[in-house]
């Protein structure tokens, strides 16, 4: 075996030993089904009912939100939720509730950042099927009608506003759970908004970027700056 292929296999070494893994997203992977897919700049989408198994739960979180206008003070809970498929990819679900002392209803509801993932919608309402979770019952008949995600490919947003204008999320009520099915494999905390009159972001989460951060890049191309030396002190050898 030669100097130059031991170099290599140690260097490979010595980066897994430092977890210093660049992985891509899973373009394979199956949504749950059944769902809709939502593309970057593309237009809205019906938002379909499933009843698929989440897989395991991973990770959740239940959030107060608050935010004023000229009408007064809306406040609620955005509770989110990630699960993994036996396939090893990640879906998102969140849920919101806006409270009885709210003075708007909420027409959107939207997520970041999926930006290098594919995505696909659904929407579920059998909470047995979600235990351990802070998911609740979802009030009867809300329930997003669209969905889209903007042309940057960051956000993927949920609409409750039919045509013609319905009910929205009002107050004193709570939406089915809303799902983003991704070919992700791992996931990080990200963001959501509730939307009408006024915004509010609150901590949810997100897919994992693969690109490696500044400081693994920097001693990635130290670590290939010294293989390089190697090989030539191997080539005067």
């Amino acid at each position: 075996m030669s100097a130059t292929r031991i170099a290599c296999q140690s260097f490979t070494g010595a980066l897994l030993g430092l977890g210093l893994v660049i992985s891509a997203p899973n373009l394979s992977a199956a949504p749950i089904v059944p769902s809709a897919t939502v593309t970057p700049g593309g237009p809205a989408v019906g938002v379909p009912l499933t009843a698929a198994a989440p897989g395991t739960l991973l990770d959740m979180l239940n959030v107060p939100f608050s935010f004023s206008t000229t009408a007064g003070t809306t406040s609620g809970f955005v509770r989110s939720a990630v699960y993994r498929n036996p396939s090893g990819t990640i879906d998102f679900y969140y849920q919101v509730f806006n409270n009885l002392s709210s003075v708007t209803a909420l027409s959107r509801e939207s997520d970041t950042s999926f930006v290098g993932y594919l995505t696909n919608v659904a929407f579920r309402t059998d909470i047995a099927a979600l235990t351990g979770t802070p998911f609740t019952a979802p009030t009867s008949g809300i329930v997003p009608v669209t969905a889209d995600r903007d042309s940057s490919a960051t956000t993927v947003g949920f609409n409750f506003v039919p045509t013609p204008p319905g009910t929205k999320v009002p107050p004193g009520t709570t939406s089915a759970v809303l799902i983003i099915s991704t070919d992700a494999t791992s996931y990080t905390r990200g963001n959501a908004e509730v939307i009408d009159g006024g915004t509010i972001t609150v901590a949810a989460f997100q897919p994992a970027s693969g690109v490696p951060e500044p400081a693994t890049l920097a001693l990635i191309g130290g670590g290939l700056l010294g293989l390089a030396v190697i090989r030539r002190k191997t080539a005067r050898g």
